[in-house]
């Protein structure tokens, strides 16, 4: 995956063959050293005399490798129609990948349930459910909210070739990094005529439109290594750029270099210190930002140990005249398993942009962005079709001062290609369009206040996980200044450690089953309700800002390991993190509407410990395979997130009914058949009254009624519900909204039920 560093196509590599070999060993060894071109001319040789499928094989994954999407598609399909198909296991796979790079989601989803269903359970058979959803994705998505106007740069820029990276110094002087063969031997920034390579460059803009390019003269450009990846920091006058190897183009090691600029020029480049470059990874794709304390950080893609998979995006913290801090992996849920790139931090907006091949995209390498710093992200957003494209798109980079424009790098068609094909990248710049946005009308208003209400609802419960004695370990305190996100990062990366500590299991079948276990809690339960929370803290802050006032009920819990007067406190400091990532997200935005009293939002906070721990769950500290890294333990250090509601006067609560404050248990019920329940309530009505309004937060219940409010008498609510396609759950929670007649106040509270088949 190291040659995504430039995703191009080497077409002027010489090699030296043996007079003895034949087309397909020449092919075989120029297809070793990534001269994927190379290769497909000796393949082709051969396959136009003999057209074997396995020599289809090797032509298909020569498409592939050089971005040549339609004729990978044509090789891999007379594979897979072939006998050969038996012993290229994976060629449905990769066909699939090509169809979605080609635009084709609705082919490559079909081909990719195809290979789910007929391969073992793998690397690729994960990332193929990942790309199936991503392809579903692309279906079912609807048109962007922005809309941005895409240029392709003109050939004083973009050629044949490879260019990427497009950065502005200033407003005038773009800089980018061009793979071509450049000027005569002899002559100022000469290179190797023999060896095509990335060297940067630079263009004076005339408004939006670039002059003509030429290669910087300033030192950074090197005549046996490839030069790119430019990236500035004027406060102290630096520019960091990468140097790469050229010995195997399937396997390119890169290092991150910095110039410094003083006494009227740029220094000669030097290897950055600390450990942000390690011998044997790649370090590139530096982009610099700025913290409001002053604080400069490096971010960058490394392959490093210690990361999630792939290319991860770390970071380092810089300091005049000191060596660079220890680098960090900024963790979920920027990381994935797969690869993100090229990341661009943009001071003015506190965004993160980068390219990643594994979050839901529209095919290849799309463009995502995350608001936050260090070790505290949101969850990452698509920045949508417009600017994202079936193709690989990368480098996206935001002009200084104007958030509205920026470039991207993309292979996409239209791009100037070697051949008809997708082989190599251009620059593009991007811009978004001005949109007037016409006055809603207030019923227009109002409903979309119902709807908003609805997907709130539809999201909670959430729960929110934590690792033992997180955070803040061994603290008397009740508070903690630390944030949900950073002791959620903390947590992903604990995974490994999970599964360690099961390693004494009693035999494989039941290590390997306990590791499932665990796989899944941190996937569907630990990531998913973060995900959740992210939605949640959207919907709240428009919530806010359409002028309601909001209640909201936080309750934290602890596993029994410790004493009950301890995990009390741990439980509030669980709690307190959540308040604190409310209050700083999108910098500080909701603290405007916290407040006692007349703030519209207000928190309600309720710490258990472990008072409501489920019985069986261990807390013997000599075992901390049971009492700390058990899936069962791991679930009670949790806190959740119950109520939401409207605050229409100044009582949150609905004065004749005793709502309770935890969800009520009704039961246990069965799938593939319905269900009728009764939910019975107290009330206090002195005299005959009705509900007014009654809504539940699931399609599949529905109200079919309900008694009246008579004094002596309870109020019950007849609900059914349609589990015919429902799956067992131990424990689901379904919110009902209530209003009484005459009171102004509405309501929600909360029932669990048990599903068995």
């Amino acid at each position: 995956m190291k040659r995504i560093v430039f995703l191009t196509l080497i077409t002027a590599a010489t090699l030296q063959y043996a007079f003895a070999q034949s087309n397909i060993e020449k092919g075989d060894e120029a297809f070793g050293y990534g001269y994927y071109k190379t290769a497909i001319d000796y393949y082709l040789a051969d396959y136009k005399k003999n057209q074997d499928p396995d020599l289809a094989y090797k032509l298909a994954e020569s498409y592939r490798l050089s971005n040549d999407y339609s004729r990978a598609i044509r090789f891999y399909s007379i594979v897979n129609n072939s006998s050969s198909s038996a012993i290229h296991p994976h060629c449905e796979y990769f066909l699939a990948s090509m169809y979605r790079n080609n635009g084709q989601a609705d082919s490559a989803l079909f081909f990719y349930q195809r290979y789910l269903r007929s391969t073992i359970n793998d690397e690729l058979a994960e990332r193929a459910r990942q790309e199936s959803k991503s392809c579903q994705w692309v279906l079912d998505s609807i048109p962007d909210t922005n809309r941005y106007s895409v240029q392709h740069l003109s050939k004083n820029v973009n050629t044949e070739y490879s260019e990427s990276g497009a950065v502005m110094m200033g407003d005038s002087l773009l800089f980018f990094s061009s793979m071509r063969e450049l000027s005569k031997p002899g002559a100022k920034n000469a290179v190797n005529s023999d060896l095509v390579l990335m060297q940067i460059f630079q263009a004076e803009m005339n408004g939006d439109t670039p002059g003509k390019a030429i290669p910087n003269e300033w030192g950074l450009n090197n005549k046996e290594k490839h030069s790119c990846n430019v990236a500035f920091d004027p406060v102290h006058k630096n520019i960091y750029f990468t140097l790469c190897g050229t010995d195997d183009f399937a396997n390119i090691p890169c290092d991150i270099y910095v110039s410094h600029y003083a006494r009227g020029r740029w220094q000669k480049a030097k290897k950055l210190g600390g450990d942000v470059n390690l011998d044997g990874y790649t370090s590139t794709h530096p982009t610099v930002g700025y913290l409001e304390d002053s604080t400069t950080i490096l971010f960058f893609s490394s392959d490093r140990p210690g990361g999630l998979g792939g290319l991860d995006i770390w970071y380092t913290i810089l300091a005049e005249g000191k060596a660079p801090s220890q680098c960090v992996n900024l963790g979920t849920p920027v990381n994935t398993v797969g690869n993100e790139i090229t990341p661009f931090y943009d001071n003015m907006s506190g965004r993160l942009y980068f390219s990643s091949d594994w979050h839901l995209g529209y095919g290849g390498y799309d463009v995502f962005c995350s608001e936050g710093m260090r070790d505290s992200w949101q969850y990452p957003s698509n920045i949508g079709r417009t600017l994202n494209s079936p193709a690989n798109d990368i480098y996206f980079t935001v002009n200084p001062g104007d958030i509205t424009s920026g470039y991207l790098s993309s292979n996409r068609r239209g791009s100037f290609f070697i051949g008809d094909n997708t082989c190599c990248n251009d620059i593009y710049s991007w811009s978004l369009e001005k949109k007037n946005r016409p006055r809603r009308r207030t019923a227009e208003r109002q409903e979309e206040t119902v709807a908003l209400k609805g997907a709130v609802h539809h999201l909670l419960p959430i729960k929110l996980y934590f690792h033992n004695d997180e955070p803040d370990p061994k603290s008397k305190l009740a508070t903690t200044t630390t944030n949900y996100f950073q002791t959620y990062n903390r947590y992903m990366f604990m995974r490994g450690e999970y599964k360690k500590a099961h390693t004494l299991a009693n035999g494989n079948v039941v290590f390997d089953s306990i590791c499932d276990a665990i796989d899944y809690f941190f996937d569907y339960d630990v990531q998913y309700n973060c995900e959740r929370f992210e939605q949640f803290l959207n919907l709240l802050l428009e919530d806010l800002k359409a002028g309601h006032r909001i209640s909201m009920t936080v309750e934290g819990y602890a596993s029994p390991i410790h004493t009950s007067q301890y995990n009390e406190l741990i439980s509030k400091r669980r709690i307190a993190s959540i308040v604190n990532q409310i209050m700083e997200y999108k910098k500080g935005v909701l603290t405007r509407f916290m407040g006692t009293g007349g703030g519209s939002l207000q928190i309600r906070e309720v710490a258990y410990g472990s008072s409501h721990a489920k019985k069986g769950v261990s807390g013997d500290p000599s075992q901390t395979n049971r009492s700390v890294y058990s899936v069962e333990a791991a679930k009670e250090r949790r806190i959740e997130i119950l109520d939401y509601q409207y605050l229409e006067d100044d009582s949150s609560m609905i004065s004749c009914l005793h709502l309770p404050s935890r969800a009520m248990h009704i039961g246990t019920y069965f799938t593939g058949e319905y269900a009728d329940i009764q939910i019975r309530l107290q009330h206090t009505a002195l005299t005959e009254t009705a509900l007014d309004f009654i809504s539940v937060g699931s399609p599949d219940v529905k109200v079919v009624g309900y008694s009246k409010l008579t004094p002596g008498r309870e109020l019950i609510i007849y609900l059914r519900m349609d589990n015919r396609r429902a799956e067992p759950t131990f424990s689901s929670f379904l919110p009902i909204t209530l209003r009484v007649a005459g009171e102004q106040v509405t309501q929600t509270m909360f029932v669990e039920y048990t599903l068995e088949k």
